[in-house]
């Protein structure tokens, strides 16, 4: 019984606050106070559901839920994460660390403040626990607030979620320290202290690759059997007596075990079958047990007039962490608004505040009405985070005036900005290449995003990192040879050779399932024109592509082309600018640009366009006209609305054949006298005539830049588009990349469907917008199951039939 009201009342809660964004913690905490004297604890049936003689028995299962839950936060603290620290800005640390000591300060201080005010007998320790309950910062819970909010991608969200980690791994220090030295007195807390330290020192540098170690032997190709999570948790039992033995506490040891776990596959796991089960099931009961220590109404009965005093209390509790953000920020010179967002998020508190205020009050260093103001004070600072921030924070507002989301609608004398993925360090070689190849200049410089995409498996918090290409190679000598400082040596060797070219290199650490999010809110904050992204299949060393597929980054291409904020290029490397002996091509380039019609077409004759003017590339256009016995395709009307005139797919087509023709027109007189730009017609009655033209060309080609063909479906390449192994290439894309006689690399370009005419391309795809992507789906679920579910909801270019 006791168990289902807990439960009962937490989600009851949990649903209630849902809509204003309430972090889960935050809700737990009030449901737990709901549970106590301060609410239903006053009906008689609730005071007696917790009757004296049955409290022993509640906590003791709600620590054994604390520990694991404190277990499972330990498995959330990635340690390559933790490696990449020393990548963390010195602001970030600055904030984080005046986060820490200018609230610790404080909360001794409003300690001090409350018992004198209140009179009476206190003890003078329990200053600590208030101090360090006001320093410590919730990093997951930071993160999923982000997350909420729609901020985890901007400069302040990746500022605080720096800040966060930093100030919760000091936070966990602080916690250590605190419990070691006021559970033991004299030289016992010091012996206690080290002891824990070098336990630590122990499990991170002994213990942890003797895990690895066993779960690589005992394990066949990440799969784990049930044997592991008993062996699981009798060693969360092992690790807390021991750090209890130590003189700490047994939380401790679980969260240093869940630190130290090697495999993320195996924590995923754990992960995703106990999760729900302690922290849904057995962990209430510790907010329930929590609460019943919490009586807002004896501050009164009590104190006597003691609510001014808990209400100023309350106030500069909320407020320390703030004031101490915006003093960083002044001396940092932030904008005083992104300090203010900056400090209200690092107010975000965890389990870990509440569970130094319960041990204080548990060891009678805190009163009563001390730990009820520190609780209802921590319940308003996390539970105001998220409604407030939306309030004083908006983005999207920033980006009202990023307009510039196509290559075509851009000035060719203007900067052109690209976003550029990498998967490894196997794309760094065609992607500087292709990066090299963009014609940059005085007048038109290239400002590149190269993001290195790497995996993060399990639950841990997505990170990105931002890198410094501008410092010495000197500085990197020492440092781990990982993959993201390899390409970001060779990206800034590349910088340094060319003075238009600006790279920013950044890392981002997050999941499959929601890496393309990253990818497209970058994208979005950057205001990039181009996002080019690198075709799931790699290259082998003789040119070819790799048998295996990667389907779960062919699932981040596929959902970057139905949510991206510009236009997308999918490169398919096979050797760019390199030679077959390895070495870099010193001849001419040359480049084939395949124009059919339609939107992708205009935009990819627009990049090759740019290309086209760089030194040592030859570039060529052919396009390919229909002729006199295309067979035509039926026509689809599409109606619009009774107030508006009937749309049909010919109009539609006709009105893209026009913008083809003015496009090309305008290329070719523009181009006109250019040695290495020439321009070719050709044509084709059917993808058969366009087979057999690719065919016959006498030229090797070391680029082909084509459209993808969304928005329109022509009767030159239906055939083509109906039997394509990859539909996120296009018909032409697939063709090149499977047929035999083009062995080049392939750029498959998707323009942004806001460009061009937008109220004709949104009025078909309101009609018509799923045309393509069922056929996907389908080729999804024969090749593992990619996730698609974005495709429903995209409102981009439909297909329509000419």
């Amino acid at each position: 019984m006791q168990l289902v009201a807990t439960i009962l009342v937490t989600r009851a809660v949990y649903y209630l606050l849902r809509p204003l964004s309430a972090p889960k913690i935050f809700t737990d905490i009030l449901g737990g106070v709901l549970m106590g004297k301060t609410a239903l604890g006053r009906i008689p049936l609730f005071h007696n559901l917790f009757p004296l003689r049955s409290i022993m028995i509640v906590e003791t299962v709600a620590y054994w839920a604390l520990c694991c839950h404190v277990f499972l936060l330990g498995l959330e603290f990635d340690m390559s994460v933790i490696a990449n620290l020393t990548r963390t800005s010195k602001k970030a640390i600055h904030v984080a660390i005046a986060g820490i000591f200018i609230p610790f300060i404080m909360g001794i201080s409003l300690f001090f403040l409350m018992n004198q005010a209140a009179g009476g007998e206190y003890h003078n320790k329990g200053c600590i626990f208030v101090g360090v309950s006001l320093a410590i910062t919730g990093y997951p819970i930071v993160a999923r607030v982000l997350n909420d909010v729609k901020l985890v991608h901007t400069d302040i969200g990746r500022m605080a979620m720096s800040a966060s980690l930093v100030s919760d791994l000091i936070s966990w220090i602080l916690v250590v320290i605190t419990i070691a030295f006021l559970n033991n007195e004299g030289t016992t807390g010091s012996l206690s202290l080290f002891s824990t330290i070098g336990f630590a020192v122990l499990c991170i540098f002994g213990l942890r690759p003797a895990l690895a170690i066993i779960i690589r032997k005992t394990s066949k190709e990440n799969n784990f059997n049930e044997d592991y999570l008993c062996c699981v948790l009798v060693a969360i039992s092992a690790f807390a007596v021991v750090t209890d033995i130590l003189g700490t506490n047994s939380i401790v040891g679980a969260f240093l075990f869940g630190f130290i776990m090697p495999n993320r596959i195996l924590a995923a796991a754990f992960l995703d079958k106990f999760e729900d089960f302690v922290t849904g099931y057995l962990l209430p009961l510790f907010f329930a047990v929590c609460g019943l220590r919490v009586d807002i109404w004896s501050l009164n009965n009590d104190e006597g007039n003691y609510w001014p005093i808990a209400l100023v209390v309350m106030v500069l509790a909320s407020s320390a962490k703030v004031l101490s953000t915006l003093l960083v920020s002044y001396y940092g010179r932030m904008p005083t608004r992104e300090g203010l967002s900056l400090g209200i998020i690092l107010n975000t508190k965890g389990i870990l505040a509440i569970l130094i205020l319960h041990f204080g009050a548990a060891g009678n260093f805190l009163r009563q009405a001390d730990y009820t103001v520190m609780v209802v004070a921590i319940l308003v600072m996390t539970g105001v985070v998220a409604p407030v921030l939306a309030s004083i924070y908006h983005p999207e507002k920033r980006l009202s005036h990023y307009k510039r989301r196509t290559i075509q609608n851009g000035r060719q004398d203007g900067e052109l900005r690209i976003l550029a993925c990498f998967q490894s360090f196997r794309n760094v070689s065609g992607m500087i290449n292709l990066i090299d190849s963009s014609n940059a200049t005085r007048g038109s410089p290239l400002t590149v995003f190269a993001l290195h995409l790497v995996e993060l498996v399990g639950r841990s918090s997505a990170m990105l990192i931002v890198h410094n290409t501008r410092k010495s190679s000197s500085s990197r000598r020492g440092r781990k040879n990982s993959q993201s400082e390899k390409i970001v040596a060779a990206l800034e060797t590349y910088q340094t050779l060319n003075d238009n070219v600006n790279i920013q290199a950044l890392t981002s650490m997050s999941p499959f399932a929601s890496m393309y999010e990253d990818i497209c809110s970058l994208a979005e904050e950057k205001q990039t024109a181009l996002l080019v992204i690198p075709f799931h299949k790699l290259p082998s060393k003789d040119g070819k592509l790799e048998d295996e597929d990667n389907n779960s980054f062919r699932g981040v291409n596929l959902n970057v082309l139905a949510n991206a904020p510009c236009s997308v290029g999918i490169f398919v490397d096979r050797g760019f600018g390199i030679s077959e002996n390895g070495e870099s091509r010193l001849t001419m380039r040359q480049i084939l640009m395949l124009f059919v019609g339609g939107p992708d077409d205009r935009e990819a004759l627009a990049y090759a366009w740019r290309m086209g003017g760089t030194e040592g590339i030859s570039l060529t256009v052919m396009r390919f006209l229909p002729g006199d016995q295309v067979e035509e395709i039926e026509a689809i009307d599409l109606p619009v609305g009774e107030t508006q005139k009937m749309l049909t797919s010919i109009s539609y087509v006709e009105r893209h054949k026009k913008l083809d023709d003015e496009y090309v027109n305008e290329f070719r007189l523009k181009t006109a006298g250019e040695e290495f730009v020439s321009y070719k017609e050709k044509v084709a009655n059917n993808d058969e005539d366009i087979v057999l033209a690719l065919r016959e060309m006498h030229h090797t080609y070391d680029l082909y830049v084509v459209g993808k063909g969304e928005g329109i479906v022509s009767p030159l390449t239906a055939a083509l588009a109906d039997w394509c192994d990859y539909p996120e290439l296009g018909p032409i894309g697939d063709l090149l990349i499977t047929s035999s006689f083009a062995q080049g690399s392939v750029l498959v370009i998707q323009q942004f469907s806001g460009s061009g005419d937008e109220s004709i391309a949104d009025t078909i795809s309101a009609y018509n917008s799923s045309q393509h992507f069922p056929n996907w789906q389908h080729l999804s679920v024969e090749d593992g199951g990619l996730e698609m579910e974005p495709f429903a909801n995209q409102n981009g270019k439909a297909d329509v039939h000419v």
